[in-house]
């Protein structure tokens, strides 16, 4: 008696979308590790194998996962990414990043986008001038970081920035003009929350996004949560409190995995140890060589043979 053939599983328009992606990606992003596009604010990734967790600085970005799979790490928070699903960090964060699912057969294929303050102020504020944006009855800080589904409106967005790649002046303008469509889906997205009305009414975010960009800005100073919380004219106890909120770690712990990371830069691009040490506010080899271990798990020696 013959069996009979099981039916396949037809393919929804969704997958149909996300499938349309990963040839983008993969035809646009030949190298492994990221690749620039014609657009300065896209770039595109490649990841043919997994990795460990790792300590990385990501800049403010959305990120797109289109194939793969992504776990990332913020202390004890963890956020769980794979094909179909968006990270944006809305502020340079210190992050662990495993990838768990990447092959040469099957990379890992993303979609970033850088994203910039002034240009989500002014998103915003086009939105604010054409419809009445309803106060969120939960007013809470966003978080510096959050992960979501990647909506229909937002696939196809990311579709027409992609086929520009091909075309310079599609590039310079309709790839443009689906950049901005982004940031809006973005910040439309039920995940963005609170965020829009925190943004344009009470500006705690920027207050932190200001004391986050001192650190960055300052790298050889001694961090100060009195200077910082005076920078942005605040009080000490609550500025500490709003900067956990978003970043979800302390100043003071923000700004040293910092400090460590642009220090492993500096010396896998050949600075001497000891230079890219007192380069980060380090006046102790020891203490730098301490910290150094106890973050990335190596010596700072060792660094480039990782």
């Amino acid at each position: 008696m013959l069996g009979r053939k099981l039916k396949e599983k037809p393919v929804s328009r969704r997958d149909e979308k996300i499938a349309e992606l990963v040839e983008l990606v993969g035809g646009h992003a030949p190298l492994e590790g990221a690749n620039p596009t014609a657009i300065p604010e896209l770039a595109l990734f490649r990841g043919s194998s997994r990795h460990k967790p790792e300590p990385y600085l990501y800049e403010t970005f959305a990120i797109f996962l289109v194939q793969g799979h992504k776990r990332i790490a913020l202390d004890s928070k963890v956020y769980d990414y794979h094909a179909g699903r968006f990270l944006t960090t809305l502020a340079p964060m210190p992050l662990v990043c495993e990838c768990i699912d990447a092959s040469k057969e099957k990379p890992m294929l993303a979609i970033a986008i850088k994203l910039e303050q002034h240009r989500i102020l002014s998103i915003l504020t086009r939105i604010e001038q054409a419809e009445a944006t309803p106060t969120p009855d939960d007013v809470r800080m966003p978080s510096g970081i959050f992960t979501a589904p990647i909506t229909d409106e937002l696939l196809d967005a990311c579709g027409r920035l992609l086929r520009t790649l091909d075309s310079p002046a599609e590039a310079a303008i309709v790839g443009e003009a689906a950049v901005d469509e982004i940031y809006f889906r973005i910040l439309k997205h039920e995940r963005g929350g609170a965020l829009p009305h925190l943004l344009t009414q009470r500006g705690q975010f920027q207050q932190i996004a200001r004391a986050v960009q001192h650190v960055h800005q300052n790298l050889a100073d001694v961090v100060s949560v009195d200077e910082l919380a005076s920078l942005v004219h605040m009080s000490n106890s609550a500025f500490h409190k709003k900067f956990k909120e978003v970043m979800h770690q302390s100043p003071l712990q923000y700004a040293k995995q910092v400090k460590l990371t642009r220090a492993q830069a500096l010396i896998l691009e050949g600075l001497r140890v000891s230079e890219a040490g007192y380069s980060v506010g380090y006046n102790s080899p020891a203490q730098f060589s301490r910290e150094f271990k106890r973050y990335f798990g190596v010596l700072p020696s060792d660094a480039r043979a990782g």
